[in-house]
């Protein structure tokens, strides 16, 4: 071994002994640290109090067919046939007229006082079976109120919504104190269904109307506090169905155009905020079926709205219809850019929905080539607001309209158009396609900055 050789060995040699004794002496510092740490504490009982032994990660205990089915899907199953036993008993009672119309009120909310009873009774030493019976209970006296004052009138408006109002107040702090979304979901399910299920023909839809609006008011309540899913999913499709149902099947313009209209405009504003509130409140992310639910609460208003209109005389009806949809939902994409600054997101679904709605707007108003001549410009001016503000699905939307436009020019327009108007048409959008193209080729490195980015990262 050379002297260089072995000078270089020493060197590191002491280097590596220089930072042993210096590691030790930082654990010798950090044992002093947590000495005298655990001494401050100690002597300082106002601090000792706030510190709190963190407990050990519990195991996840292995999932039990028979403990789901005998805890938790039986008593599931067994309090909604038992409800569903109670609905057809009354409605039994009704059709052979075995007991009055008082009677059937009277011992449907001793039904309904039963459970409760023994939910209470039952509360301390079997929770989860209490809080079953306790949602069985407030559907009971969901379904008997609505009929007492929508089939029988033995109450007025005023105390039946005053008494709907109280349940759900009720129903809404059992679920939240219990912790336990199978209360709020059982309740509102029975709420939704059990009137059906007793029947009626007085065919009063704004009490109907209303009472589903008093129940979703609690949904709303319990969404800005819990982010119980299936409840939210449940509320959503129940209430959509019964309301879109009435209007296809039933409406009638002459007695029901103030009360559909007015329900349209609350159950949107209702599940929006139902929808997001949870998530914006506590400032997290929105997942996609959130997205997805939004775009078809827009879609289900705006199939409503139409429905309002459906013996209308004029067509511009429709257009006009579609058009202020449209601009409403750009509205909308405003006020979140505005005031959500964080949740860009919904601002450009809201956004995508307005110009959707617009480009639909165009073939209700419009017809011939004036659809393609406007289609061809909307398309050009979406290419540049995307190219300008770098936003790659306006762009890809205007690609989409000019496809679109492009589709309905060969298969439709083909058979009407003059000789003039496809020469016309396809030389337009054939020179709009060659200038994007090349605008494509020309800022590509621009335009797919992000994209070459990633692959760098990947590569």
């Amino acid at each position: 071994m050379t002297d260089n050789s072995k000078q270089e060995l020493q060197q590191l040699i002491e280097q590596m002994k220089k930072l042993e004794a210096q590691q030790e002496n930082d654990r010798q510092e950090l044992l002093q640290l947590k000495n005298q740490l655990r001494n401050f504490i100690y002597n300082n009982p106002d601090v000792r109090a706030s510190f709190q032994p963190v407990p050990p990660p519990q195991k996840k205990p292995a999932f039990s067919l028979e403990q789901f089915i005998g805890l938790k899907l039986l008593n599931l199953v067994g309090i909604v046939v038992l409800l569903i036993g109670i609905a057809i008993g009354v409605k039994f009672a009704i059709d052979k007229n075995l007991i009055s119309p008082l009677l059937r009120i009277i011992l449907a909310y001793v039904a309904g006082a039963a459970l409760l009873l023994l939910s209470v009774v039952l509360r301390k030493k079997y929770e989860a079976f209490s809080a079953i019976l306790f949602s069985g209970a407030a559907a009971t006296c969901y379904f008997t109120t609505y009929g007492a004052f929508e089939f029988y009138g033995f109450i007025d408006r005023p105390v039946a919504f005053a008494l709907m109002v109280a349940l759900t107040i009720a129903t809404t702090i059992v679920a939240l104190r219990f912790n336990r979304q199978e209360i709020a979901t059982l309740a509102f399910v029975g709420a939704y269904g059990i009137p059906f299920l007793v029947g009626g023909e007085s065919g009063n839809m704004a009490a109907l109307f209303s009472y589903l609006f008093i129940i979703n008011s609690g949904i709303l309540f319990i969404s800005f506090r819990k982010d119980w899913q299936l409840l939210k999913y449940l509320s959503f499709s129940f209430t959509w169905i019964i309301f879109i149902s009435w209007l296809v099947l039933q409406y009638n313009d002459k007695l029901w155009f103030g009360t559909g209209f007015f329900f349209t405009a609350a159950f949107f504003a209702l599940f929006t905020a139902t929808v997001l509130g949870f998530r914006i409140l506590r400032k997290q992310t929105m997942p996609d079926i959130d997205f997805l639910l939004t775009g078809t609460l827009s879609l289900l208003s705006y199939v409503s709205v139409l429905q309002l209109y459906k013996n209308a005389v004029n067509d511009d009806v429709f257009a006009n219809i579609t058009l202020f949809d449209g601009l409403f939902h750009l509205l909308l994409s405003a006020l979140v850019y505005k005031l959500l600054p964080t949740y860009n997101k919904l601002s450009t679904w809201y956004m995508l929905s307005g110009i959707l709605l617009l480009i639909v707007f165009v073939p209700i108003k419009y017809e011939g080539i004036t659809v393609s001549a406007i289609w061809i410009a909307a398309a050009i001016g979406l290419f540049a607001a995307g190219f300008l503000l770098k936003k790659r699905i306006l762009r890809f939307f205007s690609i989409g309209l000019f496809g679109i436009t492009l589709f309905k020019l060969v298969l439709v327009d083909s058979l009407r158009f003059s000789t003039v108007e496809k020469i016309i048409t396809y030389i337009a959008i054939g020179v709009v396609l060659l200038v994007i193209s090349f605008l494509y080729q020309k800022y590509k490195d621009l335009l797919f900055a992000k994209d070459n980015q990633q692959k760098l990262l990947q590569g």
